[in-house]
Formats: structure tokens, C-alpha cells, sequence
């Protein structure tokens, strides 16, 4: 017996485990055509492993730290489903993939609107009942930060049915739905995006570190993130003591015994109040309190019993606790970093909502009269058929008043400075970018951008680091300047026309720059496709359209093809006028409108909108703008005899722009400088 004990450790050190793949390698995988495919994984040091597919085998030794690779020849597109077998040194040690077919792979990555799943886009039931696709297939990279690159992903590739494509990436999906219905090879998209995350986030610290600006920003916020747990731990003890100090604690819910969250409750001696008010706008009030706000929504029959997300907007040195109905669906404030900033939203049961009359009731809490409400009826996700009808009002009443606050003690108020890791310089390269490296790629799609748009600053800064990223990519992924197509930002939010200055102007100047200057880039244009309601446009049938086109023309070389927008060439002042010149892509400059699902329509009686014209003082004012030829636009105000620089759609929304391609592509924003003049 003590024999056996002896030999037992020696047993278990000579073991050999079953070799592991990396995390892309599942299933139903779609592998690179025409190139060759890099297929790794981890094992016992000095293990052999052969790996065998379409018929050949290709052998290799673990290194001292148990990784391995091996190269597939260059593959032939096939739908065929194949098995990828990996073999340890026992037969034993044996990994068996199956459904393994070779295509097109492409990497879908950036913010919320890459995110987005088909089951949020404009006809989504009717998307979903038709997307019987098996061999599109996609790969979803877990949400996930960290601040030192990983190795590994976990996921799988799934399928395309209708059971499944509602959680593919709507963008993603149609973009290779398009390719796919043109091609008929297998489509493979490898979706790896992170709502509300900068484009520094996906960059790696080497990168980032090989420019100064960005390697002292970098510094400086990821030592934030290192003390962020610490600084969340402390602070709900600092500020409770602080508010026990000050007598501003929250007590009993007062309101709510008094039925104020009841639908019947009757508000009708309460103030009523448009939003964008604080206490003090509202209330005439000179301290903070608890306050409610109550407000009646008309709901359509088709909503009755179907679950949706409130949204109640953007709020800061807030609680809140919201109701609907009469029933709490939830609260947010208390639990650190959300007091001092975050935006609201909460999922309704489909068993409160009703056809007709509903009630929302929020509490909330606020140190000082500065606390209050902003979100606009349009934006709160009400699940009517026009957002727009949403009003603005609500009814508002104290529940209770707290003591004046001093300007020294408010100055004493726990202050609360974290990083999310989300949007950490280098925490989602280093998690969901570099576990994909080297996996064979056709190229990327990227959508990605509102986050780098505040500050102001941020979105001139765009325009190098955006190409660093993309560089970045690239240079690790070791298959030269692969395509990299990205969406420059839509329309969104609230429409003025006051020639006022716009940090995402500035930002699709930055994609425009990047698509000008670096080599096999493309841009899709969708200034027409957003709106004041959401920063999500529902319409990613078109996005995906638009994507695609890049890639059938440039990456795939189909011929005859209008895939890229009218985009600004070069100007002329010309008698007391400025000729701009566009690069249409082959396809005549219209005035045209678009719709939903539809294509562009051209409205050749309409007057071109959205140009603005300016002389020496800088000062723009709306101008007269025609279509003369195919590719210019003539542009001039008697108000301004000596014009020295133009711009067109230069907004943050300029809802209704309206110069198109005859191929029905949105010509791109863009502004000219006086020293640009021909």
C-alpha cells in the first residue's frame, strides 16, 4: 500500500491533459478562405499535437508554456460541414469540433450600436421569421474588461435561425446577410462591442503609449481604475455620515403611504412642470428634498402585456425610486458611483402595462435645488407608434423639504472620482481583442463614436486616434492593411439651427479624415438614418447595406458598383459664390428624401438644405445651395458678398439634409477653412 502512495504522485505528474483549443475554435465555426488559417490552443508542455482538416494533418510541439500552433494551408470556401480534429499524444487526448465550414470572417466590433441585436431594429418580427441562414453564423465575444491582455475567450459560434438571430448584432447580421445572398459562401462574424465605450478602451497600452498625449491620459486613468474598488468601498459610509451631519438623511417613504405612486391618486393640486426644470425652476424652491413627479402616458392596444425599458434619462447627486402602475420597478442612487452620475432606465413587467391610461411615478432625492429632471416624453422609450407625441410634463410636488445646505459644507460633500473598466484605456483591447488575435480575417466593421464626442476635445483627438487604432489592429493581426469598414455617426438629438458648433461634426470630420487617409478604410453615411428620439437608429438594414457595399467593391471587386457616398472634394469661390466639387463615386448629385426601409427619393422641386456660408468674420448664415452638374454644388447668401468658407449638414442633428447620390447615398458632412480655397 505504501508502494501505491509512492507512485501515485509520479502517476499524476506524468499525466498528459487533453489538449485545449482557443475559445473561437467551437462548433460550428467558420475558418478565413484563401489564406493561411492559424488554428492554437494550450496543452502540457512538450506535448505533440496534430490538428486535422479537409484531409491534411499539420503537427507541432506545446513550448515550454504549453502553447501550440499550427498553420491550415490556404482553404477553399466551402459549405460543407467538416470536423477539425486535435490530437494529444494519447488517443485518448482527442477534441472533436463539429459543422466546421471555411467562408468570409469578419470582426464586428465598437459601441452600443454595433450592440444593438436584430431583435431591436426596425421589423424585427418580420426579420426574424425569414433569417433561416445556416451558414451565417457569428461568435459573441463576452462583455468584459481588464487591465493586463487575456489569453482566452469563452463563447461559441451560433447559428442562424430565427431562434437565434435576434441576439446577433443587427448591424453585423445584415451586413452579412448582404454579402452572403451576393457571394453564397459561408459568412462568419466574430461580434465583439461594448455599449457606451471609447475607442482608447479598444487600443492597446503600447499603442497608446507611442504618443504622448495618449500615453499620459492613459497613465492617469488607469490608476483611476486601480483605485476605483477602494474609493467605491469608502464611500457610501463617508456619505451617510455626511448627510447625518448635515440632516439631510431620507427617512420613511412618506409619498408612497400617502398613495402618491397609485394610478388613482388624484395630482391634480401638484405643479406642473416641463422637463429640463430643477427644484429651483420648478418649485421656486432654495433647498434640495425628496419630491416626486407623476406622469399620466396614453398607450396603444398592441402594447398591452408586452414588457419594455423606461428610459428617465441622464441625472446626477440624485436617488430615485421609480413606479409604474403603483409597483416599484425599481431604484438606483444610493449604491456608488451612481449617486454622482448615471443614466436611468428600468425594465417594465409586461403584466403592469395596459392599453390606455398608465401612470409613472418617480421619488427622488436631492441634496440641494439644483436637483431635478431632464429627459425629454420623445426619448423615454414609451412603446407608442410615434415618440414624438410623448409631451414633456409632468406633475411635481415636495414630499418633504430639507435644511439649507452651505456652500463650505457642500464643499465637504464625499467626492467619488472612478473609472468604469469599460472605458479604461486598453481594458477591452486587452480582454475582447486580443484573445481573437490571430484568428484568420477577411477585415472589421466598426461602429463606434458617440462616446468620443465629449468633450469637444475628445472628438478632435479622434482624428489620430482613430487611425492608431485601427493601425494598432493591423500591425497584431499580421495580415497586412486588411479591410477595416466603419459607420460614421447619424443624426441624433435635438434639432438647431443656430450655426452653433458640434462636437460630433467634428467627430465625422475625424472618420472622414481617417477614411481619406488611411489606406483600405471605408465609410458608410447614415446622417440620414438617426434622429432626435434615440442615438440607436432602429434602421440597421440600411447601416449593414451600406457596409457591404465597401466590401462587395473594394474587398471583393464586384464591378459597376456605387458603394460609397458623395463625399467633399474641393471649393472655389467663383463671383461672390463657392463651388463645391464632390467625389460621387461615379453617380450624379440629387436632392433627394428618405424614409424608413425605403430607398431615397428624389425631390427635384426641393430646396437643398443645411449649406451655410460665411465670409472673413466667420459668421455663418443659411445659404442657397443648387445642384450644378453632376458633382458641384453652387452655394451663396446676398448676405455675405465675399464668402470664404461653406459647410453642410454641420450639426449634431441637421434632421432633413437632403444631397444624395442618384445611387441613393447620403452626401457626408463636411466643413471647408478659408486657406483650403482653390
Amino acid at each position: 500500500m505504501k508502494r501505491l502512495f509512492f507512485l501515485l504522485p509520479l502517476l499524476l505528474q506524468t499525466a498528459i491533459a487533453k489538449p485545449v483549443p482557443a475559445g473561437l475554435f467551437t462548433d460550428h465555426a467558420v475558418l478565413q478562405q484563401g489564406r493561411p488559417v492559424p488554428i492554437w490552443g494550450t496543452a502540457d508542455a512538450g506535448e505533440k499535437i496534430s490538428v486535422d482538416f479537409g484531409g491534411k494533418t499539420y503537427a507541432t510541439t506545446a513550448g515550454a508554456d504549453g502553447k501550440w500552433q499550427v498553420a491550415l494551408d490556404s482553404l477553399t470556401a466551402t459549405a460543407e460541414p467538416r470536423e477539425l480534429v486535435i490530437r494529444g499524444a494519447a488517443e485518448a487526448d482527442t477534441v472533436l469540433l463539429k459543422d466546421i465550414v471555411v467562408g468570409e470572417v469578419w470582426l464586428a466590433s465598437g459601441q452600443s450600436n454595433m450592440e444593438m441585436g436584430v431583435a431591436g431594429c426596425s421589423d424585427a418580427p418580420e426579420e426574424i421569421a425569414v433569417a433561416n441562414f445556416p451558414l451565417i453564423r457569428e461568435f459573441a465575444v463576452p462583455r468584459k474588461g481588464s487591465l493586463s491582455p487575456l489569453e482566452t475567450v469563452q463563447g461559441k459560434w451560433a447559428v442562424c435561425t430565427p431562434e437565434t438571430v435576434g441576439r446577433f448584432s443587427g448591424a453585423a447580421y445584415f451586413f452579412a446577410r448582404d454579402l452572403y445572398q451576393k457571394m453564397g459562401v459561408p459568412i462568419g462574424i466574430i461580434h465583439s462591442s461594448f455599449g457606451g465605450t471609447p475607442a482608447e478602451a479598444w487600443t492597446s497600452r503600447e499603442a497608446l503609449d507611442g504618443d504622448p498625449e495618449f500615453k499620459a491620459q492613459a497613465a492617469e486613468q488607469i490608476e483611476l481604475m486601480e483605485k476605483t474598488p477602494a474609493a467605491i468601498e469608502a464611500f457610501p459610509k463617508a456619505l451617510a455620515a455626511w448627510e447625518a451631519e448635515n440632516e439631510l438623511v431620507d427617512t420613511s417613504n412618506e409619498g408612497f403611504k400617502n398613495g402618491w405612486a397609485a394610478p388613482e391618486f388624484d395630482d391634480s393640486g401638484w405643479t406642473t412642470a416641463t422637463a429640463g426644470f430643477t427644484l429651483s425652476s420648478a418649485l421656486k424652491a432654495k433647498t434640495g428634498g425628496v419630491f416626486w413627479l407623476r406622469k399620466e402616458v396614453d398607450l396603444p392596444a398592441e402594447s398591452a402585456g408586452k414588457p419594455f425599458r423606461l428610459s428617465l434619462g441622464h441625472l446626477s447627486e440624485q436617488y430615485d425610486t421609480v413606479y409604474f402602475n403603483g409597483v416599484e420597478i425599481g431604484s438606483l442612487g444610493k449604491a456608488p458611483p451612481d449617486f454622482y452620475t448615471c443614466g436611468r432606465a428600468y425594465n417594465v413587467p409586461g403584466d403592469l402595462v395596459q392599453a390606455g391610461r398608465n401612470v409613472i411615478a418617480v421619488r427622488y432625492v436631492a441634496h440641494t435645488e439644483k436637483g431635478g429632471f431632464y429627459e425629454s416624453g420623445s426619448r423615454m422609450q414609451l412603446p407608442v407608434a410615434d415618440p414624438k407625441s410623448v409631451d414633456n410634463t409632468w406633475k411635481i410636488a415636495f414630499e418633504r423639504e430639507f435644511p439649507p445646505v452651505s456652500a463650505e459644507a457642500l464643499s465637504q460633500r464625499p467626492k467619488l472620482a472612478t473609472m468604469k473598466i469599460q472605458n479604461t484605456p486598453t481594458a477591452l483591447f486587452s480582454a475582447m481583442i486580443n484573445p481573437l488575435i490571430p484568428y484568420g480575417l477577411r477585415g472589421a466593421i466598426w461602429y463606434q463614436g458617440e462616446s468620443n464626442t465629449n468633450p469637444a476635445k475628445l472628438a478632435d483627438l479622434y482624428k489620430k486616434l482613430f487611425p492608431l487604432m485601427i493601425g494598432d489592429w493591423r500591425t497584431r493581426w499580421a495580415q497586412g492593411d486588411f479591410p477595416f469598414y466603419f459607420v460614421q455617426l447619424a443624426n441624433n438629438g435635438s434639432v438647431f439651427r443656430d450655426h452653433r458648433d458640434s462636437s460630433w461634426a467634428v467627430l465625422r470630420e475625424a472618420q472622414s479624415e481617417t477614411l481619406a487617409n488611411t489606406p483600405n478604410t471605408g465609410m458608410a453615411v447614415i446622417i440620414d438614418l438617426g434622429s432626435d428620439v434615440t442615438i440607436h437608429p432602429l434602421n440597421k438594414q440600411d447601416v449593414g447595406k451600406r457596409l457591404a457595399l465597401w466590401a462587395r467593391a473594394r474587398t471583393y471587386g464586384e464591378k459597376a458598383l456605387v458603394f460609397q457616398s458623395p463625399l467633399y472634394q474641393s471649393h472655389s469661390v467663383e463671383a461672390g459664390k463657392i463651388r463645391v466639387r464632390f467625389d460621387t463615386g461615379g453617380s450624379p448629385l440629387i436632392v433627394a428624401t428618405k424614409a424608413g426601409l425605403d430607398p431615397a427619393k428624389e425631390t427635384p422641386q426641393a430646396k437643398l438644405e443645411w449649406f451655410e456660408i460665411a465670409g472673413a468674420d466667420g459668421k455663418f448664415v443659411w445659404a442657397d445651395a443648387v445642384i450644378d452638374g453632376d458633382n458641384s454644388v453652387v452655394v451663396s447668401s446676398p448676405g455675405v458678398p465675399a464668402p470664404t468658407q461653406v459647410r453642410y449638414a454641420w450639426a449634431t442633428n441637421p434632421e432633413g439634409c437632403n444631397l444624395y447620390s442618384k445611387a441613393g447615398l447620403p452626401a457626408s458632412p463636411f466643413r471647408t477653412l478659408p486657406k483650403n480655397v482653390d
